[in-house]
C-alpha cells in the first residue's frame, strides 16, 4: 500500500496532525476537518462505504474509478463535497449547526500532483444515515 511519493498509506500520521487530534479513529466535525486541511495543507477525502476506506488506498481508488464521474464514486474530496451541499442546499452550513457532520478518520498518506509534488491526504469514513441523531418527529396527519 505505498503511494507514489513511497510513503505508505496507513495508520501512522505526521505528529503535526496527531497533535491536532488527527489520528486514527479520531471522530472530527466535518467543518474543523475542512479548517484544519486548509489551515496545514493537507486533503481530505470523504469515503461513503467504510469497507473500502479500510481495505484500499486513495490511489487505487482513484485508478479504478478515474472513468467514473466525481459525484457517483463511492468517496469524494471534502471539498467538492462542500460544493455540491451548498450548492444544493444554501442552509446546508445552517443545518451543521443542528446536525452535525462528524467524519471518523481512517488513513493518512501522500499522492502527486502532475507537477511532481506531494499533497498529503487524509482520509475519513462519513457517517451513515442511521447513526446521525435525529430529533423524534410527530407525523402530520
Amino acid at each position: 500500500m505505498e503511494s507514489p511519493t513511497g510513503i505508505p498509506e496507513g495508520t501512522t500520521f505526521p505528529p503535526d496532525l496527531e497533535r491536532l487530534g488527527i489520528a486514527p479513529g479520531a471522530k472530527i466535525d466535518i467543518r474543523d476537518l475542512d479548517m484544519m486541511g486548509n489551515r496545514h495543507n493537507f486533503h481530505v477525502f470523504l469515503y461513503f462505504e467504510e469497507d473500502l476506506a479500510r481495505s484500499s488506498t486513495l490511489r487505487e481508488d482513484l485508478q479504478e474509478y478515474s472513468d467514473v464521474p466525481d459525484l457517483e464514486r463511492p468517496f469524494i474530496s471534502l471539498d467538492e463535497f462542500l460544493r455540491f451541499a451548498t450548492e444544493s442546499d444554501p442552509l446546508f452550513t445552517r443545518r451543521l449547526d443542528e446536525l452535525p457532520l462528524v467524519v471518523e478518520v481512517v488513513a493518512y498518506g501522500e499522492l502527486r500532483t502532475q507537477e511532481g509534488k506531494p499533497v498529503p491526504y487524509v482520509k475519513g469514513v462519513m457517517p451513515f444515515l442511521d447513526e446521525l441523531p435525529m430529533e423524534d418527529t410527530v407525523g402530520v396527519s
